[in-house]
């Protein structure tokens, strides 16, 4: 970690702007001078084959569904003609099974998608033939899923959301540049075994320890295996006296987060997460910092459409780092907890959350 302070972070936090519109042509001749490689739709497409059929693993929500459509039809790809989206029955927070993976699998789809390491496990001890593209993941070379990042060799690919990305370290920078009192940092922490294996924890937890000592502050982590676990787990928060909660909402307790939330206010503690949660979240956490989720789908969609149309193999293409981060703050949030949030912060969001 490098311990950088977060205003020399801003180009990170925002990627350079382009004037000007491009015309489709000029974007295939620029692609093509880097050497990306999108594919090229047949006159008819979708005659004389049947179409591709992807599974979604767990089932996907809006605005991911639409955000998906919208730019495969960008590139030709019209749902109905060239592919149809076969949606798992089971949700983020009770999809980790190998009976949930068989039943979608069974339903004859052509490539799997998937945001995690722990849906892509699930997925991949099921199947090491159908193709497995990622939207997001952990470090899938520590959990198992590819040899190395640029050359995975296994059937999945896709994106990195963390390994390489440093977002542990800037999160905590931020927490401390929103409110320069926190000395105390707890970490909400639902990414834990049996879902994510060992070995994909510890650069976390890595990473978090060297943020904190970078800063300083004092860190204490959290694990919640189980929605069960989240009383218990707040009472042991208590015990710490933190100042900031990281609320990393995985599996463990992605359907009791708002429980976490609320604690959160009812104590006025300062939150950050790595992920932009659902807008219809009621309580938000104050900070957001992650892969813009519309970047990621346009990387993994990319990915998609070179492996169908194209036949190239998961194994060949190397698992991206996300092309563009989103920082969101949401100002009522920050309201509810008594933080007065640094203006030189505000002008660098993304999103800020009335």
């Amino acid at each position: 970690m490098s311990g950088k302070p977060v205003l020399e972070a801003a180009s990170w936090l925002s990627p350079p702007s382009h004037s000007g519109a491009l015309t489709r042509r000029k974007v295939l001749a620029s692609a093509a001078g880097l050497g990306l490689a999108f594919p090229t739709l047949s006159a008819e497409p979708g005659v004389g084959r049947r179409l591709f059929r992807l599974g979604l693993f767990p089932h996907s929500y809006e605005p991911w569904l639409t955000w998906a459509r919208e730019d495969f039809a960008a590139h030709g790809w019209q749902e109905g003609v060239h592919y149809t989206q076969v949606n798992s029955d089971a949700g983020f927070g009770d999809a980790l099974t190998v009976d949930a993976a068989r039943a979608l699998i069974a339903r004859q789809v052509d490539l799997l998608t998937t945001y995690s390491t722990a849906h892509a496990l699930v997925l991949h001890r099921v199947t090491q033939t159908v193709p497995i593209v990622m939207y997001g993941s952990g470090y899938p070379v520590e959990a198992g899923l590819a040899n190395s990042l640029a050359h995975p060799g296994k059937n999945v690919t896709g994106i990195t959301t963390y390994a390489g990305t440093g977002i542990w370290g800037k999160l905590l920078q931020l927490v401390r540049e929103s409110s320069p009192n926190v000395e105390r940092v707890a970490v909400v922490w639902g990414y834990v075994p049996p879902f994510f294996p060992k070995a994909e924890i510890e650069p976390c937890y890595r990473e978090l320890r060297q943020g904190a000592a970078a800063i300083p502050l004092a860190l204490h982590i959290q694990e919640i295996a189980s929605p069960a676990e989240v009383g218990r787990a707040l009472a042991s928060i208590s015990a710490f006296k933190p100042n900031a909660l990281l609320v990393m909402a995985g599996p463990g307790f992605f359907d009791k987060r708002q429980e976490v939330m609320r604690y959160s206010v009812a104590n006025r503690l300062a939150t950050a997460a790595d992920w932009r949660w659902l807008p219809q979240d009621e309580i938000q956490p104050m900070i957001m910092l992650g892969a813009s989720q519309r970047a990621t789908i346009r990387q993994g969609n990319a990915y998609v459409m070179r492996i169908l149309e194209k036949g190239e193999r998961a194994s060949d293409l190397p698992i991206q780092q996300p092309s563009k981060f989103d920082l969101a703050i949401s100002r009522r949030t920050a309201a509810a907890v008594g933080v007065n949030l640094p203006q030189a912060l505000m002008v660098r969001a993304d999103e800020v959350i009335d």
